[in-house]
């Protein structure tokens, strides 16, 4: 089998449910889509170990359910989480019971620390994110994502141009180039290679047919 004709075949959406191996290459069917998807991996190098008390102060990207593709991305600034849902707004979720829930549901998560804004204290930067969620209705796949607000965020107050922000590897790409990350952490993540943490590499495709998928799914438990 060529090269080329490996590179193709990586690219499909299989849709039987069957591990597949292309020599050094595997595709798996993923827990929450009946798409088998490359298992290509972004590495995200996690500095230190979990300690919630920390998550209490500073400004933090999360990455809830690290370990499947997409995650949700959302932001916990000075106590308080922030993010858009397919549900719509979640706002002013304190830390000590955005954790507990997540440590209750053993919630594969991801805390990368931002560096402190030179300017602008945590606390107005955490009213500021608040808002910009609001200008959200709700995650709907073709305009608004979870991360529509986080990419106006870093616009706003970091001067990340969101056009070059499409999906969160590209976030995760330029924070890392302009030294904006001060450390990682994680939790009920299995971290097998030298701290470093794999993110299975999704596509805008796959993006949007997760999100489809969750709006069907939420769609039907109203009807009922």
């Amino acid at each position: 089998m060529g090269a080329a004709y490996q590179t193709y075949q990586l690219k499909i959406y299989y849709t039987f449910c069957k591990k597949l191996t292309l020599q050094n290459n595997t595709l798996a069917l993923h827990k929450h889509t009946p798409y088998l998807i490359p298992l290509e991996k972004y590495p995200l190098h996690i500095t230190d170990v979990f300690n919630p008390n920390e998550l209490k102060n500073g400004i933090y990207l999360v990455l809830l359910h690290a370990n499947y593709s997409p995650p949700h991305i959302g932001l916990l600034i000075e106590n308080y989480y922030h993010s858009l849902t397919i549900k719509g707004q979640e706002l002013n979720i304190k830390s000590d019971v955005f954790l507990k829930n997540i440590a209750l549901r053993k919630i594969g998560t991801a805390f990368i620390k931002i560096k402190k804004h030179p300017v602008f204290s945590n606390q107005h930067l955490q009213e500021a994110f608040a808002e910009q969620v609001k200008l959200f209705d709700k995650v709907n796949g073709d305009v608004n994502t979870c991360l529509s607000p986080v990419r106006l965020f870093f616009e706003d107050f970091y001067a990340l141009k969101k056009e070059r922000i499409t999906l969160i590897f590209d976030l995760l790409k330029i924070l890392e180039e302009n030294s904006f990350i001060e450390k990682t952490t994680c939790t009920h993540l299995i971290i097998p290679d030298k701290n470093i943490l794999y993110l299975d590499i999704y596509n805008t495709t796959h993006l949007k047919e997760k999100i489809a998928l969750e709006l069907q799914k939420e769609k039907t438990q109203k009807s009922f």
